[in-house]
């Protein structure tokens, strides 16, 4: 498969466009991708780093869904939610007509916003994406989507988070995936303990640490979280001798990775010398907690703001007012941050002023690996794509919404009032532009199926 990324690249050296740039950027990434399953990580880096550095020279993300879907993964894959947020949203664009193909990139979208605090936005998100999956989508996609949903609500609404992680959890256990049982597990002992309910939220650790001592995939960051969580409960319980032992370890175990966990740990610390009556430590830990939350890259704000609020409070506790209120002015100013354009499922305008019913589809299937080898390097989705959007303004029959990539073929999706008019409005694009060689055509209208070859046509 390396070779194949390698051959892409060659052919797409003679083009410097930007739907160009992102398709190498993609290609570098699936070629990572290779490299990592083949456990090259040198050669994964080199690979990744050149998909950054192309990544750099874009504007916004193209109309070609087989790249862009590449980089919102491999993005996500590497934490760079910022980055990856615009990508997961075009994914959703250009298909969001299509229920099937729509509900797992709505489920994307929704935990980018979670991971950058912005837990309502995702919540409607994840919701609209849940409703998708339900009753005909994979059920771990569908246990994915509620755990995304549990920490999106876990603050706001601390009743349906525990529905959402008990059914992510219980089908996590049912398809054998331990260490996402156990996160979901996790999340229901940090709401026991925010309730109070101190010795069920204990218990819920404890279930979390026989399943992740059992398992080769439990990382440090996971065991450095689970000892910070149960010195919460310690240090709620003024326990403050347990509480610092665990925090101590929690720490220690963080310290090498870094990151929010990391921060979300010296937070702990902090809290701990609060509430045992020791303001400067207190103080000193909040800083600390601080400082490794804002050198992230791709920060929560949220998350942010709440450490920023702590570290102020400790400073009013030592009379320091106005150090506390340039940090509280600080944490405001995160939390009115304008939340990033959230996408739906639900259709596109429609481009005629008068709405018109639409129930005529023209599905367009290509050929994506039988063609002579110079149609590929000479044409490419985006001109097709071009030119179908130039003859339907021409000719008002419909419009095109987009495209979905199989292992061999690319299907365009076309809709309109009259299937058959459609496909005779696009007819001449279709014939004239190589890339359509032997194309499969499908016209739906109503319950009507038709179905035959472009050449036959």
């Amino acid at each position: 498969m390396i070779d194949v990324f390698d051959a892409i690249l060659t052919q797409l050296d003679a083009r410097d466009d930007a739907d160009a740039r992102e398709m190498k950027a993609a290609a570098h990434f699936a070629a990572a991708t290779c490299h990592a399953a083949c456990g090259q990580t040198g050669a994964m880096g080199k690979r990744a780093a050149k998909a950054m550095a192309v990544l750099k020279s874009l504007g916004e993300p193209s109309g070609t869904l087989a790249s862009v879907d590449v980089i919102a993964d491999a993005l996500m894959d590497r934490n760079e939610h910022r980055r990856a947020l615009p990508y997961c949203q075009q994914a959703v664009n250009l298909t969001r007509r299509d229920p099937v193909a729509v509900r797992g990139r709505l489920w994307r979208a929704g935990r980018c916003l979670v991971r950058l605090g912005f837990s309502a936005e995702a919540a409607g998100v994840l919701r609209e994406a849940i409703d998708l999956i339900r009753g005909s989508g994979p059920d771990l996609l569908l246990a994915h989507a509620l755990l995304d949903l549990g920490n999106a609500t876990i603050r706001s609404h601390a009743d349906d988070a525990s529905q959402a992680f008990r059914e992510a959890a219980d089908i996590f256990a049912a398809k054998d995936h331990s260490n996402q049982a156990a996160t979901a597990w996790l999340n229901l002992g940090v709401l026991a303990s925010r309730a109070n309910r101190l010795e069920e939220a204990l218990a819920w650790y404890e279930k979390v640490r026989e399943a992740r001592e059992c398992d080769p995939q439990t990382t440090t960051t996971q065991r450095g979280n689970l000892h910070n969580n149960i010195a919460n409960v310690y240090r709620r319980q003024r326990d403050f001798v347990r509480a610092r032992t665990e925090a101590d370890r929690a720490v220690d175990i963080l310290t090498p990775v870094g990151g929010e966990f990391l921060a979300h740990a010296l937070g702990t610390q902090g809290e701990i010398r609060r509430d045992a009556g020791e303001k400067e430590a207190a103080l000193e830990w909040f800083g600390r907690a601080r400082a490794v939350m804002e050198a992230l890259p791709n920060v929560n704000r949220e998350k942010l703001a709440e450490k920023l609020s702590n570290e102020a409070d400790a400073l009013e506790a030592l009379d320091r007012a106005t150090e506390a209120d340039a940090l509280r002015a600080r944490a405001a100013a995160l939390l009115q941050t304008k939340a990033p354009p959230t996408p739906h499922a639900a259709p596109k305008p429609a481009k005629q002023s008068v709405k018109r019913k639409t129930n005529g589809t023209v599905l367009v299937t290509l050929d994506g690996i039988g063609l002579p080898a110079e149609v590929y390097a000479q044409c490419d989705l985006h001109t097709l794509e071009s030119r179908l959007e130039r003859r339907l303004d021409e000719t008002d029959a419909g419009e095109l919404d987009g495209h979905e990539h199989g292992p061999e073929n690319v299907q365009l999706f076309l809709y309109g009032p009259n299937a058959r008019a459609l496909f005779e409005a696009i007819r001449p694009v279709l014939t004239d532009y190589p890339l359509c060689r032997g194309a499969e055509i499908e016209l739906r209208q109503g319950r009507k199926v038709e179905r035959f070859a472009l050449s036959a046509a």
